[in-house]
């Protein structure tokens, strides 16, 4: 018996049992009843030991997020055309709708005309960055929504 085969044998008696590629453990007795693992993280660490122990390497691991995009049918990045919206938002491009909103806030609250109000220079500025700041959410926003119903 290898090293890897003792190591794998050690790992599943203390998960609870010898456990076959389902990822569901022999019964103590070795008798013909089994049960499967309710949880799935685990099952899916067993496939990743698994694997790494037959091939000697790891598989690649997918992000989350990828994932969630694919299966809903959205796309990985927003048009481009969108790019200088972002930055107007001051969010990296492609950044989730939650921070694109709590970015928005925190510039609307910075740049609002009514801080500016004993300054009317400033105030004039102020209500040129509000309204650059309004059209670029909105902008994404649309997007955003477009991109959900899809």
């Amino acid at each position: 018996m290898s090293f890897t085969d003792r190591l794998a044998d050690f790992l599943r008696s203390l998960m609870g049992g010898d456990g076959d590629e389902a990822g569901r453990p022999a019964s103590p007795s070795g008798a013909g009843s089994r049960q499967r693992f309710v949880d799935p993280d685990l099952q899916e660490a067993w496939k990743e030991l698994d694997d790494y122990m037959n091939t000697g390497r790891e598989t690649p691991r997918s992000d989350p997020r990828e994932q969630a995009r694919s299966s809903t049918g959205q796309q990985a990045r927003p048009d481009e055309s969108l790019r200088q919206d972002y930055v107007n938002l001051e969010v990296p491009f492609g950044a989730p709708l939650e921070d694109v909103k709590s970015s928005y806030k925190r510039l609307v609250m910075r740049y609002h005309p009514d801080k500016f109000a004993g300054n009317p220079e400033k105030q004039r500025d102020a209500l040129e960055i509000t309204k650059k700041i309004n059209q670029s959410f909105e902008r994404i926003r649309s997007s955003h929504e477009g991109r959900a119903r899809r």
